[in-house]
């Protein structure tokens, strides 16, 4: 198997953990705090990715680079993170895929006018899974949609986040920063912000029943996430942000089918139809990048 092929199994691996771990991020919401998952899962996947990078890399790597900027990459994604988390507790997550298309379109604008990238071949599946994930947003959507400006602010901070953190992200990894040492920075960095928002809001006692009780299903999560977070990182080292993020659309059409196997949800004949017009847009992309 070729290096091209492998790189696409890694991102499309990638899309499929990052669906599943939603699927189950949903079933164990239904009784805990999202501050409480998320800083008890990124203790797990900070402290696996950081023993398997002390125990296999070399931390020179390190010294040459800039911590410094591989933090603030890290810091613009936990906050990201916390604004995305924000409005999915407060409104529809049809908000979250309007301004994930905007964010692309940020991604795409700095790319072309600061690093040149061409993606003149991959503008065909670029336009079918963007036209795909519109058609999926079109057709899925939820009554009382208005948001008030507040909740916009949230979104467009958890856009720029996101597409920041990528592009800072992917310079590090172009300097050959090692995929685990960023992984590790980066869940290091989420641990502290969720878990000083736990403690605020929490009870301690409340956290430590809670730590025992969800130490199972947090473990499986972590290790579901590490390898999501893993895969992505390499996918994006070898590839570009617009190409990762646009291909990462297919995820919330991977999660209807995931929710179908495990919740019985039904997936409709609009939602096959986004499914076959993204898949297609993804093989073009696959044939014509690598």
């Amino acid at each position: 198997m070729n290096i091209e092929i492998q790189i696409m199994i890694f991102i499309l691996l990638s899309i499929l953990l990052f669906s599943f771990n939603n699927v189950l991020w949903k079933k164990n919401l239904e009784d805990t705090s999202i501050s409480f998952l998320i800083s008890y899962r990124a203790f797990f996947t900070s402290l696996i990715s950081l023993i398997l990078f002390l125990t296999t890399s070399d931390f020179n790597n390190i010294i040459n680079s800039s911590i410094i900027k591989i933090t603030v990459g890290s810091i613009f994604g936990a906050i990201g993170l916390y604004c995305m988390l924000f409005i999915i507790k407060k409104s529809s997550l049809r908000w979250i895929g309007i301004y994930n298309l905007l964010g692309i379109v940020f991604t795409a604008t700095y790319l072309y006018f600061y690093e040149n990238i061409e993606i003149k071949n991959s503008i065909l599946g670029i336009i079918l899974i963007l036209l795909g994930f519109t058609l999926h947003l079109y057709k899925n959507q939820e009554p009382n949609l208005k948001l008030e400006m507040k909740q916009h602010f949230y979104l467009i901070v958890m856009t720029l986040g996101f597409g920041i953190s990528s592009i800072l992200h992917w310079k590090n990894l172009e300097k050959n920063v090692p995929v685990l040492f960023i992984l590790s920075n980066q869940e290091l960095v989420v641990f502290l912000l969720f878990s000083t928002i736990n403690l605020r809001y929490e009870r301690t006692i409340t956290i430590i029943n809670n730590l025992k009780l969800y130490f199972t299903r947090i473990i499986v999560m972590a290790l579901i996430l590490f390898f999501a977070l893993l895969f992505s990182f390499i996918g994006l080292k070898k590839t570009n942000p617009l190409i990762s993020s646009v291909l990462f659309l297919i995820g919330p059409i991977l999660t209807i089918t995931l929710g179908s196997l495990f919740f019985q949800e039904k997936i409709t004949f609009k939602n096959l139809v986004s499914i076959i017009i993204i898949s297609i847009g993804a093989f073009i992309i696959h044939q014509n990048i690598f």
